[in-house]
């Protein structure tokens, strides 16, 4: 297949995904827009088929969106700060006496894993395909998925430490925590894009280690 060469248009889901935490019209335009570009992708996806899918003409379309660019970034944003709100309530109940337990159930619950948001898989999917070649998408993940995780994983890092008796600099958290976040989003992705088996256990033994919790606490 050629660079810019679309393929046929594939089968996809019909199930919705952002009419479930997003009301009226603009959820059901997302929607359309994932199963467009979903089974086409986003280069050769269009705000036609778009229009088809939702039921509506191509001009109607464009009353809510000025273009193409502009529904897939706001489908972006929407979807990182669904992931992140439900993250952040997990984040948040993180026991470090049972820390091995919750970060499990917090990687079991990522987007895509099971029927647990199912929907947000194929953002997930495209999000990685279109944004590393898209300036503006780059700054829309920054600022509505990695931005606010980082944060939020920089929240609870003192109370394990302390339970743990790990002293360490701001510096070196944000050194520790962008090789943990590294290893999350990667074995989150390879499962997405390769199909790769999972083996949840061992990549949060990982986690633990990289941040220097794999030892008795004390």
């Amino acid at each position: 297949m050629m660079p810019h060469e679309c393929a046929a248009s594939g089968p996809h889901a019909s199930v919705p995904y952002f009419a479930r935490f997003v009301e009226g019209r603009r959820g059901e335009i997302l929607d359309a827009a994932l199963q467009v570009f979903a089974s086409k992708g986003y280069e050769c996806g269009t705000m036609r088929e778009i229009a088809t899918e939702l039921g509506v003409t191509e001009p109607a379309l464009y009353r809510h969106y000025s273009g193409k660019e502009a529904l897939f970034a706001d489908l972006i944003a929407v979807a990182g700060d669904h992931v992140v709100e439900r993250a952040s309530v997990m984040i948040a109940a993180i026991d470090p006496a049972r820390l091995r337990e919750t970060l499990l159930a917090l990687i079991m619950a990522r987007p895509g894993h099971g029927t647990v948001d199912g929907g947000v898989k194929p953002v997930m999917r495209m999000l990685f395909t279109a944004a590393p070649h898209n300036a503006a998408f780059r700054e829309v993940v920054r600022e509505h998925l990695a931005g606010p995780m980082l944060e939020n994983l920089r929240s609870f890092v003192p109370r394990v430490d302390a339970y743990y008796g790990i002293e360490r600099t701001a510096e070196d958290t944000t050194a520790h925590l962008r090789i943990f976040m590294s290893l999350l989003v990667g074995y989150v992705m390879t499962g997405m894009m390769f199909g790769a088996p999972d083996d949840d256990e061992s990549v949060v033994g990982a986690m633990m280690a990289i941040m220097g919790w794999d030892a008795p606490a004390g």
